[in-house]
């Protein structure tokens, strides 16, 4: 989270932050000039690191020109820079539209547990909110994220997907809630998912988010973690999925924090 936004800061002026001891890699993906012009559409609107963002452009690609089947979707959309950057790919690449469904609080970030989080994920939080809890109570860190302007709102995703990018409201769903609450509702009413998009932070929410949703990844389709290397919460989670899971499934690295799965 706050560590997000140093690298967001960072990013925009051209520089990479990287733990000590860890060398650079020239692995990562060069954009390109279209995909260098949809991140700049929506960079303001996102905290992913430009690695993360290339990466994704090109996942969105492959699903569009393999003819991967299924919607798009994102749990902790913030103010909806990933989600515009797929549907700009979807709308320079394809002929048809995607369902595209965000789902989120739309409020600041609810406490981690201090059981299973990590040192980390403690001391980030404390560090903007000093009497904040750590129980993993649903209940929103208010002011977490006045640092950047606050949380994301489902009108600010609205102002960019509907008015600044322009995908066709009718192919855009917004789930307002807790994932805890909201996923057992709703999951069933999704068929098919091409690209789904876990941004989740801690345990519990990255917990629920693979265990109704993973299941309805197509094959050839991307399951992508964005804080694995950032919280232990959320990478005990993802680890515990993939262990249980039944079949082999490989964790690719983007870069220190984010991992993605192609589904067999």
């Amino acid at each position: 989270m706050i560590k997000k936004s140093l690298r967001y800061v960072f990013d925009r002026a051209g520089y990479e932050i990287r733990r000590k001891g860890v060398p650079f890699s020239n692995n990562f993906r060069k954009g390109g000039a279209e995909c260098d012009r949809m991140i700049n559409m929506i960079c303001n609107n996102t905290m992913v690191a430009r690695e993360g963002l290339v990466e994704l452009y090109y996942q969105a690609l492959f699903c569009e020109r393999r003819n991967i089947p299924g919607d798009f979707i994102e749990c902790g959309v913030w103010k909806g820079g990933a989600v515009g950057l797929m549907a700009l790919v979807n709308l320079c690449s394809s002929s048809y539209r995607r369902h595209i469904h965000l789902f989120d609080s739309f409020q600041e970030i609810c406490e981690p547990d201090e059981s299973v989080d990590g040192k980390r994920a403690l001391w980030q939080v404390r560090q903007r909110k000093e009497n904040a809890g750590t129980k993993g109570r649903l209940a929103p860190l208010k002011g977490i994220y006045d640092h950047r302007g606050g949380p994301g709102t489902i009108q600010e995703n609205r102002e960019l997907l509907e008015n600044k990018i322009g995908y066709d409201p009718k192919y855009l769903h917004y789930h307002q809630g807790w994932f805890q609450d909201v996923l057992p509702e709703v999951y069933h009413d999704i068929e098919q998912i091409a690209i789904l998009r876990i941004d989740a932070d801690w345990y519990a929410s990255t917990k629920i988010c693979l265990q109704y949703l993973f299941d309805k990844v197509v094959s050839g389709g991307f399951v992508i973690v964005d804080d694995y290397g950032a919280y232990d919460g959320c990478r005990q989670a993802v680890d515990e999925f993939v262990d249980g899971y039944g079949r082999p499934l490989y964790l690719n690295q983007v870069n220190q924090d984010i991992r993605y799965i192609i589904v067999p």
